[in-house]
């Protein structure tokens, strides 16, 4: 790729051409002027120099700024090219910024009496719009200023432009396009295309100046985005309620925000699922950049730790273990997990923190991964009624009854695991078949002009006999509509 320039020669085309822009012209293997400057083409001939009009590239005059775009990139693929004109062509709207887009190189800007001009022109700001305009040296950019065109200016060395990056690299992504205007020679200037990441590099002269676009937060905006936004709120300036926190004031809002995650799958409901696993993931995030702030580690440690364990985990994916069935897997899993921690105890890594009926599954599993198992489902249910006697012998309300009933739980917990029945979802359906009757039968009270708790015990038993009754109507129908359903699609 050649280099570009945009070369002005003055508004008056009858006045003699500045001689300055003569010299650079004859440098360049390509002069481009527009089909309209006949006077300017002859003007050039008369000073030896050559040209090509837009008609010659087989553009007319009203082509498209995207097709002059293109044409110019491809004969700046072929050497230097100069594009001349009598007024600056990046009037017409996206001209030097989209060819600043579509080749990726510097352009040089000549004559232009200042960067600030250059930039407000080439990308057609709307003045009326939110514009900053800020001195390098005073540069302290907040998450506001996102959505603002930014300009800084006076960034006269590398240092100065290596500090610029390092403030922008604190609320713009990385690979957020930047246009940089430096000197030429002192006769222009020179624009090209920058990431913050890439600021650094750019060559900083006398009186250069930044622009740095809009970059509005729009969901979504990708993973590394959100968590640029997490650090945004714990930093400088940020905000004082995440700044305050820590793992432990945290603690509750991470398991809040994991049951109601959960009672989004059970709704259904995609979009509520999609919200409430954003919840879940600000915890991650709010958590990894507390640990970031006090160098111990980072999100993306989090990251690379749990896809190295992932991988290790799945031998028969990544490895050359075997296993064909979901059985298989977790049997290796739980092997794996074993010899990745061999001085701790089997129950040592559960955490105790856990709802209690969750933890006496991992705990029961676990136990049953080395043969402590009960051979038949019968010998559990030995069990239970054994537990049940002893409970039935204790003083009711006494530490011995509160013993025993956690004993009966335990094994009620073990009687399901060794049906393939998970403990914690079967009591949650319970609860909440409860409660759809519950509500069925303040419904019914409701109906008769009645408070629910005038009935009385026998009167709650009636209500309570409707709701079951109502509810099993309604299943039945549903599974009567489900089975035309799939009849008529048998049929068909």
């Amino acid at each position: 790729m050649g280099s570009i320039a945009i070369v002005g020669v003055g508004p008056d085309p009858h006045s003699p051409l500045d001689e300055a822009a003569l010299r650079r012209l004859r440098g360049f293997d390509r002069v481009v002027v527009s089909s309209s400057d006949a006077i300017l083409r002859e003007q050039l001939a008369q000073a030896s120099i050559e040209t090509i009009a837009l008609t010659d590239m087989g553009l007319s005059p009203d082509a498209p700024v995207e097709r002059v775009i293109e044409g110019l990139a491809v004969l700046a693929e072929q050497g230097d090219l100069a594009y001349v004109t009598s007024s600056y062509p990046f009037l017409r709207p996206r001209m030097l910024s989209g060819l600043l887009a579509r080749t990726r190189a510097s352009i040089d800007v000549f004559p232009m009496p200042a960067p600030l001009q250059a930039i407000l022109m080439a990308f057609d700001i709307d003045l009326t719009a939110d514009l900053d305009i800020v001195d390098a040296q005073s540069l302290a950019p907040n998450i506001e200023q996102r959505s603002s065109h930014l300009i800084i200016t006076n960034i006269h060395n590398r240092m100065i432009s290596k500090r610029v990056a390092t403030k922008l690299a604190e609320i713009y992504s990385a690979d957020h396009e930047v246009v940089f205007a430096g000197c030429n020679q002192g006769v222009g200037f020179e624009l090209s295309l920058h990431t913050v990441a890439g600021l650094a590099s750019a060559p900083a002269s006398q009186d250069a100046a930044l622009y740095v676009p809009p970059s509005r937060i729009l969901s979504p905006q990708g993973f590394d985005e959100f968590a640029r936004l997490i650090a945004v709120l714990r930093g400088p300036g940020g905000c004082p309620w995440d700044q305050a926190q820590d793992h432990m004031s945290l603690r509750r809002h991470m398991i809040e925000e994991a049951y109601e995650a959960i009672a989004a799958i059970e709704s259904g409901d995609d979009i509520e699922l999609a919200n409430e696993l954003g919840d879940v993931l600000l915890q991650v995030l709010l958590h990894a950049q507390i640990a970031a702030d006090e160098g111990r580690f980072d999100i993306g440690t989090v990251v690379a730790r749990v896809s190295e364990k992932v991988r290790r985990r799945h031998p028969h994916i990544f490895g050359d273990a075997t296993a064909d069935t979901p059985e298989q897997v977790i049997t290796n899993w739980d092997a794996i997990k074993r010899t990745e921690n061999s001085e701790a105890g089997l129950l040592d890594s559960i955490p105790r923190s856990l709802p209690a009926l969750m933890l006496a599954q991992k705990i029961s599993k676990r136990a049953v991964s080395v043969g402590f198992e009960w051979e038949t489902l019968d010998d559990i249910w030995d069990k239970v009624h054994e537990e049940i006697d002893e409970l039935k012998a204790t003083e009711p309300g006494s530490p011995e009854a509160a013993d025993e009933i956690g004993d009966l739980l335990f094994t009620v917990v073990n009687l399901a695991r060794k049906q393939g029945i998970d403990a914690e979802e079967a009591l949650r359906g319970t609860c909440d078949k409860f409660s759809r009757r519950w509500r069925s039968m303040e419904g019914d009270a409701a109906a008769q002009g009645r408070d629910i708790a005038e009935f009385g015990v026998d009167g709650l038993e009636q209500l309570w006999g409707q709701a079951k009754t109502e509810e099993l109507r309604e299943t039945t129908r549903t599974h009567l509509e489900d089975d035309s359903a799939q009849e008529k699609g048998t049929l068909r």
